[in-house]
């Protein structure tokens, strides 16, 4: 009884009235005139930024020293007078930074795939905000709250294997008991609740995708969408056949200060008023206008990202993503200083791979371990090795192996990676 009104009084909180009515804003900020953005953009950057130096002591001393004053800075197009922040600065001084009460602050960690988990400061505003921006990208896909839905995010562990939220109307599915003698347990679960959509880590799906080619079984669902992880090529190749169903992504990061999202034509986007980005060779420079509590202005991702503006006047505020590089150890590195990433499309179109990944640790040489299906051919290596050579040439040898799957090396958090890159001092 409890846990029902404890999941009641949490669906309430997380799509009652004030979720719709933010909801309906930014669908409607999807359709306004790039003028309009620009302003609105313009206000909500400036207020962001007064906040900061009024309220945050973080700012104001951070601004003295590098004598900003707010009469500084008049319009977003001065922003670059203003420091970058790098993510040590945020961990040594997350107090000093949030201007909230201490009463509504919610604690946020990020993964940890680069180091250390990094803790931020969240508020009841901000998370309802963030939720009507991942609702209002599902919304383009007839997907609402309340219709059904599977999610695979890690939100059981190991010890529990399914539950139910009848609010929500979301089956629960442990990402951590997916295995061959689980398989079955898996697809009858699915099928049996026969979801609209899947929310659910890439590596997860791709899991159950190799367990269920194995044994020949499909499953028909009309939407997945992604998040947290790194969507490559040949796992969307793979999961839509298997589930028969359309892969949508969505990047972001745990300080809510970017987020991209993925729309119909499988083409990434900014989102509108989400955040202000510049986009720079080897990183992202990014000002989170969602959470004014505990603003971070001028922050530094590690993800490269290469963009193209819009020529239509609805969206020359806004930029079409061409490709989220990511960050220095997901790319292979050439001994000609390239920098070669999304190795997905090497792997998309070649059969009989249930894992791959590139491992570096050496700069003049990688290995690519492969796991493999019983079926897997000389054939198969061949198309490995013919689109690796169309890619990198024969700028750097390699090695290719077969590991087992308990083999392939995952982040302190869990989480895969295609690429792997060990080099000490990578820059």
């Amino acid at each position: 009884m409890i846990d029902n009104a404890r999941s009641l009084v949490n669906y309430y909180l997380k799509f009652g009235p004030l979720f719709k009515q933010k909801l309906r804003h930014i669908i409607a900020l999807k359709q306004l005139d790039n003028n309009r953005l620009l302003e609105i953009q313009n206000e909500k950057f400036l207020e962001v930024f007064r906040h900061a130096i009024k309220h945050s002591k973080f700012y104001k001393k951070l601004y003295t020293k590098y004598d900003i004053s707010e009469e500084n800075i008049k319009s977003i197009h001065d922003i670059t007078k203003l420091p970058v922040l790098t993510k040590s600065d945020i961990k040594d001084h997350i107090d000093e930074i949030y201007t909230g009460s201490k009463f509504s602050k919610v604690k946020g960690y990020t993964s940890g795939t680069s180091g250390s988990p990094l803790m931020v400061y969240r508020t009841y505003a901000s998370v309802l905000e963030e939720n009507a921006y991942i609702w209002a990208h599902r919304h383009h896909f007839g997907y609402r709250p309340g219709m059904k839905t599977v999610s695979l995010r890690g939100d059981l562990d190991r010890n529990k294997m399914i539950s139910f939220d009848k609010f929500s109307n979301t089956l629960y599915l442990s990402s951590y008991n997916i295995s061959e003698k689980n398989a079955a347990w898996y697809f009858d679960k699915i099928q049996s609740f026969a979801p609209y959509a899947i929310l659910a880590y890439p590596s997860s799906l791709d899991n159950l995708a190799n367990l269920f080619r194995a044994v020949n079984i499909e499953l028909q669902i009309p939407y997945t969408f992604t998040s947290s992880e790194t969507l490559y090529e040949n796992q969307r190749t793979k999961i839509e056949a298997v589930f028969n169903t359309k892969i949508y992504d969505w990047y972001g990061n745990a300080e809510r200060t970017i987020a991209i999202e993925q729309r119909q034509n499988y083409e990434y986007y900014e989102l509108p008023l989400y955040s202000f980005n510049e986009f720079k060779e080897n990183a992202t420079i990014t000002t989170g206008l969602i959470n004014a509590n505990f603003p971070l202005i001028r922050y530094q991702v590690t993800d490269a990202i290469k963009h193209t503006a819009f020529d239509t006047d609805l969206d020359k505020s806004r930029f079409r993503i061409e490709e989220i590089q990511g960050r220095n150890d997901d790319v292979l590195l050439l001994p000609d200083g390239t920098k070669i990433g999304r190795l997905g499309f090497e792997l998309n179109k070649v059969k009989n791979i249930d894992y791959a990944q590139f491992v570096q640790t050496d700069k003049e040489k990688f290995v690519l371990n492969l796991v493999v299906t019983n079926n897997f051919t000389a054939d198969d290596e061949k198309r490995i090795v013919k689109n690796l050579e169309h890619r990198i040439g024969n700028s750097m040898p390699y090695e290719i192996k077969k590991i087992k799957k308990e083999d392939i090396i995952l982040s302190k958090s869990g989480k895969f990676k295609l690429v792997v890159n060990q080099i000490c001092n990578f820059s």
